[in-house]
């Protein structure tokens, strides 16, 4: 018998076969991560949350920059 080479392994590959055969329905890990510390998560969603705001006034800067820009070269 083969190795299950041409199986799928991982949850990206089994995500990815679902997407390929046409499944819309969620995909679910069968052996999701448990990791309970809840301050850990918090933690991380609050940067993550830090760095889209960051994100975001950075673009409103570069959008404004160029409008400014704009402006400048219709005088």
């Amino acid at each position: 018998m083969g190795s299950g080479s041409t199986r799928p392994n991982t949850a990206d590959d089994k995500m990815f076969a679902a997407i390929e055969r046409g499944s819309q329905d969620d995909f679910k890990d069968r052996k999701p991560p448990k990791n309970t510390d809840v301050q850990l998560i918090k933690d991380k969603a609050q940067r993550t949350e830090k760095a889209q705001q960051k994100t975001e006034s950075l673009r409103a800067l570069r959008l404004a920059a160029e409008q400014e820009k704009k402006a400048a070269k219709a005088k």
